[in-house]
């Protein structure tokens, strides 16, 4: 884990959907990790659990683990 803010991007999708002669994805769907160590939900105003789809949220709050997680939308 980073010891200060740090952000992934992750593009992802099925076996079936995925061309290995060219590397397209087809239908693939990103994901956001934005590393914040020891942030809590009172100091960045997110909920520790995702309200809809796609709406970020904050997972491991509290400990060097935090972060903000910002899922695909359905």
């Amino acid at each position: 884990m980073p010891e200060e803010p740090s952000m992934m991007y992750i593009f992802y999708g099925t076996d079936e959907n995925y061309d290995k002669t060219t590397g397209d994805l087809k239908d693939g769907k990103f994901r956001y990790v934005i590393y914040t160590p020891f942030a809590t939900t009172e100091s960045t105003g997110l909920p520790s659990k995702p309200h809809a789809p796609g709406m970020p949220w904050l997972m491991d709050p509290g400990t060097h683990r935090a972060h903000i997680m910002v899922g695909p939308f359905k």
